[in-house]
């Protein structure tokens, strides 16, 4: 399997209407990429197979890549598929990412001041452009990837929603970032936040809309978790060609196979509790893919 460059991905997702599906392992959890692989393929939606960089440690990028490739082969995965990281925050990650074989890479400097995010983000560009990787990058900081000060052991409840106020994008900021950096794809914060929630209603689709009217580029939705179906496929329709999802796949993950332990007949085979975990997470991704449309733009 040859695993491809997202720009067209996007590229495509943006003239034709509809949202490229980036769906996150946890970090090489390989019953998650199996479920997005085995929707994306029912369904021919291309794919952007994502794993968050911290949660790479445990297993790192050669594995991601090596457990993807094993799971094209084996799954007969025909749609295009690309592999990127999530939220990179360093130029020697994104070297180490691109030398493991991920053909696109977020690199994530939206924490700085916009002059800093510029001259850090055209590093890694340059470096990706000679490896033909494509890079991702963020002006407006999605909140919510902040380590936590305290320590949340368990089952912890899920909030209603995020009781921290989003920052958005400033359309200023975000015009100077595109004209000053050659990158393929930019997240846009339009009032959504990182974490586990039981809703996020507070988008701003106005913003969304000025951002789209004025930014000639794929941008991307981060922080879903939380948005309706219905609000999903309303973000699409607003511009958004990239949509990530993560974190309700690994809340899902636990709460499915605490469910399914209780639930059905295992006789303590760790693999057929998770065979059923990945039949419920695949049930979610093909609901998301056809939310974004992009069932049917992977066919050949």
């Amino acid at each position: 399997m040859k695993f491809v460059n997202a720009r067209p991905l996007v590229q495509d997702a943006m003239a034709n209407g509809y949202a490229v599906p980036a769906l996150n392992a946890n970090g090489a959890t390989y019953d998650i990429a199996r479920a997005a692989l085995e929707a994306a393929q029912a369904l021919q939606a291309p794919l952007i197979l994502q794993a968050y960089e911290p949660n790479l440690e445990y297993r790192g990028f050669r594995y991601f890549v090596k457990m993807a490739e094993l799971l094209c082969d084996e799954l007969n995965i025909t749609i295009p598929v690309a592999l990127q990281v999530d939220h990179g925050h360093s130029y020697d990650t994104a070297l180490q990412a691109m030398q493991a074989g991920f053909t696109s890479f977020m690199f994530d400097a939206s924490h700085d001041p916009l002059e800093e995010n510029i001259a850090k983000t055209k590093q890694v560009v340059a470096a990706a452009q000679i490896l033909g990787v494509s890079i991702e990058a963020e002006v407006g900081y999605v909140k919510g990837n902040e380590p936590k000060k305290e320590q949340l052991i368990g089952r912890i409840p899920v909030a209603l929603k995020p009781e921290i106020k989003p920052v958005k994008t400033e359309l200023c900021e975000a015009k100077r970032f595109v004209a000053a950096v050659d990158v393929d794809m930019l997240a846009v914060s339009v009032g959504t936040t990182h974490g586990v929630y039981q809703q996020q209603t507070e988008i701003d689709f106005e913003l969304l809309s000025q951002l789209r009217a004025e930014l000639d580029i794929p941008l991307v939705q981060h922080g879903t978790c939380g948005i309706s179906l219905e609000d999903v496929t309303k973000l699409v329709k607003g511009g958004m060609s990239k949509v990530n999802f993560g974190e309700p796949f690994r809340f899902n993950y636990i709460k499915y196979f605490n469910e399914l332990t209780d639930e059905m007949e295992h006789l303590w085979h760790a693999w057929k509790i998770m065979r059923e975990v990945k039949n419920r997470l695949k049930a979610d991704m093909q609901e998301i893919i056809l939310a974004l449309g992009a069932d049917g733009k992977g066919g050949a």
